[in-house]
């Protein structure tokens, strides 16, 4: 479990910056002026789903492997609400998509942070150790 502890929270990293880096993006180009900012808007977007949908693979393993339950089931939670904001923007509902992002947002700093607070389980012993008379 110590590794994927360890992936849980290079991914869920990776996951945060892009969910920031999509917020910037999508601010920038919000005053008409920079109009080439929404395809990267728009290609970050696609990357976010992508990493939100490993999250819910990688926490499932970990669920598997007796990992707690919010581990699983926070990803699903944001691949299903990055899926939602990915139609808003798509739909042109700025105001929905702005907040249901700010959302999100919330939603992926706050799996960030409890997969750096997740404590790695301690290491099985296999062998055939002391045993008291």
């Amino acid at each position: 479990m110590a590794v994927q502890t360890k992936q849980l929270r290079i991914l869920s990293t990776i996951l945060l910056a892009f969910a920031v880096g999509q917020a910037g993006l999508g601010s920038g180009f919000l005053d008409e002026g920079s109009r080439g900012l929404l395809v990267a808007h728009t290609t970050n977007a696609f990357a976010v789903v992508v990493l939100s949908v490993l999250a819910a693979v990688f926490g499932l393993t970990s669920r598997r492997a007796g990992g707690p339950g919010w581990i699983f089931f926070l990803p699903v939670a944001l691949v299903i609400a990055s899926v939602i904001q990915l139609s808003l923007g798509f739909a042109g509902i700025r105001g929905g998509h702005v907040f249901f992002g700010v959302l999100f947002l919330c939603g992926v700093t706050t799996y960030c942070s409890y997969t750096w607070r997740l404590l790695p389980a301690p290491a099985r012993r296999t062998g055939t150790g002391s045993t008291a008379a």
